[in-house]
Formats: structure tokens, sequence, C-alpha cells
């Protein structure tokens, strides 16, 4: 018998057990199928999410987090910040977007003439901006108003909402009247949120934009080790995990009971509560078929996944790469092209004589595009044309990319990208938009011992969402509500 029953292989999923067995609760983490926390192959190491994980900087929310559960485990880790955040590449301009405002406003002022006073005012204004969403997050942490007394204190908040949103708007098209500079914009939220929104800017673009000055964070042998390290102190504190299991049924009554089987061998679990990711292969079955969750379902069918992540993985030696280049580098073909499909190569690179994730003299490299069909409906064909096309770009942007190459297993790659579908965060999108731009669906469901993890929850927010999403929903099956 547990006090909560967590369901899901996500992030999100591991910080809702944890920080529910944190405080004092029996919890059991039931995570399905073989997915490994990361992919090692001829001496590479590459992260299974390749996108920045963002909130590691000293007042970032993963790291205060991080820091509340173990106060050595940020040291343990090695978490360096990364000089240059973030490359922007186009086909005659390179731009290296700085967390410093005085660097980035040079930057802008050298590539596009735009002058420094402009640039700097605009991204004072992102800030006072984004601490409006900051101090949402703070005060309201569930966004979404759940109670009478939330929803009045929403209301009350709308006019400084749209007031900022306005501005946001008018900020953008004020300096992005460069269409290469409207781009990177472009392309920074659609790397940095999980929401995309038509038509107005939303709130939380805001909040997106000025992650970049808060900085990019690198985990020195890979992410996965800050994931081993979090599943470790879940067990310490007393929590059971079941990892490649399979879920035969979940009966949702007064009482969870859960129908496990784990190495052949068949086990009941039973609980007060279970937190449900939304990314569980499972969910839709379950949940959307019962009709006590009706109310949800027609919520949860206004969002719907819009780009889907597919990433290829490589070894190269280190003089191959230029040097100048950054470890997470945006390379766009066409400005005035949609940035799906290709268009936009997200790189990310180990750090130079990063041992633990390549060998020495080499660097480990995923290359990741955004389609608008997922990896899992599309054959190996076509997905070994489509990681040939996203070499061809890279090599013109690294001439000697071709003669640098050590390492690089396309079905292995192809077979990770449909695996991980439940894992990474895909790009999604809601009939109707917001003023924020944040929250798609609640934590809440129907049935009221069933909550609701995971990234589609907070999308707007990027991975500090997936992290929200945890702690919100740890939070609510604990009666905080």
């Amino acid at each position: 018998m547990y006090d909560t029953i967590v369901i899901g292989n996500d992030f999100s999923s591991l910080i809702a057990a944890l920080v529910t067995a944190r405080s004092g609760k029996r919890t059991v983490l039931i995570s399905e199928g073989h997915i490994p926390d990361f992919y090692a192959e001829s001496g590479y190491v590459f992260d299974i999410d390749p996108f920045p994980w963002t909130g590691s900087d000293p007042g970032g929310l993963l790291r205060r987090l991080l820091s509340e559960i173990d106060t050595d485990l940020v040291d343990r880790l090695k978490i360096h910040p990364l000089d240059s955040p973030l490359q922007v590449i186009f086909p005659e301009h390179r731009i290296d977007l700085y967390n410093r405002i005085e660097l980035l406003s040079d930057e802008l002022k050298r590539e596009f003439a735009i002058d420094s006073e402009k640039t700097i005012n605009f991204y004072e204004s992102i800030i006072q901006k984004s601490k409006v969403i900051t101090s949402l997050i703070e005060e309201t942490p569930h966004i979404r108003p759940e109670t009478f007394r939330e929803y009045l204190g929403y209301i009350f908040h709308v006019p400084v909402f749209l007031w900022n949103r306005t501005g946001l708007s008018n900020n953008l098209k004020c300096i992005g009247n460069n269409s290469l500079l409207k781009k990177t914009f472009d392309a920074e939220i659609l790397l940095l949120s999980n929401l995309c929104v038509d038509g107005t800017t939303p709130l939380s673009s805001a909040y997106i934009l000025s992650l970049l000055l808060n900085g990019f964070h690198y985990y020195s042998g890979g992410k996965h080790h800050l994931i081993e390290e979090l599943k470790n102190k879940f067990t310490e504190l007393g929590g059971t995990i079941f990892g490649e299991c399979s879920i035969l049924r979940l009966n949702i009554k007064e009482e969870i009971k859960a129908d496990i089987i784990v190495d052949e061998e068949a086990f009941v679990i039973n609980s007060k509560n279970v937190i449900i990711s939304t990314k569980w292969e499972q969910f839709k079955h379950v949940i959307l078929k019962d009709k006590r969750f009706l109310k949800f379902a027609n919520k949860y069918i206004n969002v719907e996944s819009l780009y889907f992540p597919f990433t290829i993985h490589m070894g190269l030696c280190d003089k191959g790469l230029h040097e100048q280049m950054a470890e997470y580098v945006m390379i766009i073909s066409d400005e005035k092209e949609s940035l799906a499909n290709g268009n936009l190569v997200f790189l990310e690179t180990s750090l130079r004589e990063d041992t633990g994730r390549a060998p020495s003299g080499k660097r480990a490299m995923s290359a990741t595009i955004l389609l608008d069909e997922s990896p899992l409906s599309l054959s190996d064909e076509d997905l070994k044309e489509i990681s040939k096309n996203i070499l061809i770009k890279i090599e013109g942007f690294l001439p000697f990319f071709r003669e640098s190459f050590e390492f690089m297993n396309i079905d292995s790659s192809i077979d990770i990208s449909r695996k991980y579908q439940e894992v990474i965060n895909q790009k999604y999108t809601t009939r109707k938009n917001s003023i924020l731009g944040i929250s798609p669906l609640s934590n809440k469901t129907p049935v009221e011992n069933v909550f609701l993890t995971g990234g589609m929850l907070f999308a707007g927010l990027g991975f500090d969402g997936e992290v929200i999403s945890g702690l919100n929903a740890a939070n609510m099956a604990m009666g905080d509500n």
C-alpha cells in the first residue's frame, strides 16, 4: 500500500515522485518499457534530450530545487555555465547570443547595424515583462486558477497581463524589423518553448526570451548523471522504482489499484492517489475513455502535437570543428521558410575534453530537427533521407565536417527518436490562445485522487514548465490545493 503512485518515464514524473517522497509519503514510480536515460556507443555518450535544460543558473528554478534536495548535488554534478549560450547561423551571417546585454547589443550592432541603446532597452523591457510571469509562478504556482479566490486574483491581474503583452508585441516589432533578427527570435522561442501560438505573441514569450540572459549550463558527462542522482535520492527517501515493467491495468476508484508485471512476475500495487504523465503511452486509453474524465477530455482535444523532435547522433574529431563554435548552435537555412522539417537544425556538442562523453580529442554531437509528422509514423527510408538532408545542411556550416567524421549509426538514431517520443517534449499548439500562453491544461482532473504531470501542462514555459508540472502534481496529491 502506497500513498501515491506516479506513472511516467519523463523528467516531470521523476520530480513529482521525488517531491512526494521527500514529504514523507510512501511513493512508487512506475516506468514502463526499457527506456535508458542516455545513449552510448563506440565511446560516445549522448543526452536523450538534446535541448537546453533551463533553470540551472544560481537563481533558477531547477538549481534551487536541486539545492533543497541535496546541498552538495550541484557541485557533484559539475554544472558549467557556457560562455556563449547560443549561436545562430544563417547562410551569410553568424550571431552569438550572449547572456550579457552589453555583449548582445554589440553583436546585433555589428551584424545588423541596430543601435545599441535600442537593443539594451529591448532586453531590459523583456526582463521586466518576464518578471510578471515569474511573480505569477511564485504567487500562483498552478498558473491556471483552481479556486474562486484564484479566479478573482486572475481577473484582477488581467489588465496588467494585457498591457504587458501589448508592450511585448510593440517591442518585438520595434527591434524585429530586420527579417533575420525576427527569424532569430522565432527560432529562440521555438527552441525553448513547447507551445506554438499563432497570432498575437503571448506574454510567456518574454519569459522564454529572458532565459538566454540567465545563461545556459552544461552537464559534464551528460544529463543522465542528474537523473541518476535524483533516482538515488528518491530511493534513499524510501521511494520504490519499478522500471522496465508493464502495466496491465489501472483501476481508478476510491483506492487506486495497478496490476503490473516486472521480470515476468505479477504485482498488485494499491495507493490512495495516482499521478499520471500525459506522455504515458496508455494515457489516452486509460484516461480519455473513462466517462468521469469527460470534462478534461474536452479540454485535452484542444491541444495538439504540432512538431516532433528527430535527432541523429555523431562522433567527430575536434580538429574538424570551428574553434569559435558554441556548444548550442541553431542553423537556419532559409530565413523565409518555416523553421520546421529541417530548415532549423539544432546542434548540441559536448565540451572539449569532456571524456565522460567522448574520447580525448573527439566530441559527441546531436543534430535535431522538428518534423510535422511523428517519427513513429514515418518509414525507415523516409527518416534516412531526412538524416541525409540534415548532414548536407551541417556540412554547409562546417566545411570539414565529413573529414572529421568518426562515428554515426543512423539505424540506432532512428530507433531512439521513435522510442523517446514518450520522454522528450514535443511542440504543442492549442485552438484557444490565451493572454499568457503558458498552460493549456491543469494538473487537476475531475477525479479527486487522480493528478496529471508532464511538459504539456505548462508548455509555454519550456523545460521550466516540466519542472513546475512535477512540483504542482506532487503538492496536489499531498492535499495542497
